[in-house]
């Protein structure tokens, strides 16, 4: 493989001209909509492991877990194409993150997104935002009037953040005008007037929960078992 074809490949410009781009503004790959979305969700972590597949899958994880679709993404591609739904990676963007990292984390989504559509999977955009001076390329690359989602974690631990991201609902909604939000985490008080809003718990928080009450009954069963054992231990001495 030659310099330029490594180039090609390292920036994934090789797919990205096979996707579709807005014809403004930061010309962003564009995800068509769609307007329908799973009953249930896994995360991108364990769709390697799945048995199921009449779910979709959602990237609302630590980056590193899902940076490999991005590095790879034909590696990728039949396993995703398993499952009903996918959304697009939720790569981050933090407040103090430079500007022109926080549009190509934006650019990698749509692009990813787009590439897939093109593929043939049912695509969901994941929509995130920082401050408000994202808001003029966080909602480019997605087609009004389809399902997106969204996420609520971390949202409610301060009312700064919390603040943040009503002011960026807002503005999503009215760039992007959804028919249906699918919100992961818990719900924050927001008037969605006539918008669909479906709600998912956080699988991740579940499953910590899960190993929490686990681990627990594991040591209940270890007291219960030193409890009955102790008279047996005094009689005998």
């Amino acid at each position: 493989m030659n310099e330029r074809f490594r180039t090609d490949y390292g920036y994934n410009l090789h797919i990205s001209k096979l996707v579709e781009c807005e014809q403004d503004g930061y010309a962003m790959p564009l995800i068509k909509k769609i307007n329908a979305y799973p009953s249930s969700l896994i995360g991108f972590n364990y769709v390697k492991t799945s048995k199921k597949h009449d779910n979709g899958v959602h990237f609302y994880l630590d980056d590193y877990q899902f940076e490999r679709v991005w590095n790879q993404p034909e590696r990728y591609l039949d396993m995703l194409r398993k499952f009903n739904f996918v959304f697009t990676p939720d790569f981050s963007l933090y407040m103090d993150m430079p500007m022109p990292l926080q549009i190509y984390n934006i650019y990698r989504s749509r692009l990813l997104g787009a590439y897939w559509q093109r593929k043939g999977i049912n695509v969901v955009p994941t929509i995130s935002w920082s401050s408000e001076n994202s808001y003029n390329f966080a909602f480019s690359g997605v087609e009004q009037g389809g399902v997106v989602t969204v996420s609520t974690v971390g949202v409610a631990r301060n009312k700064e953040a919390t603040q943040n991201w009503i002011n960026g609902m807002q503005e999503m909604i009215k760039q992007i005008k959804p028919k249906t939000i699918l919100v992961y985490g818990k719900p924050i008080e927001f008037d969605y007037k006539e918008i669909e809003v479906i709600y998912y718990n956080n699988t991740n928080n579940e499953r910590i929960k899960k190993w929490v009450e686990e681990e627990r009954q594991v040591l209940v069963q270890a007291d219960l078992a030193r409890e009955t054992e102790q008279p047996m231990q005094s009689y005998l001495a």
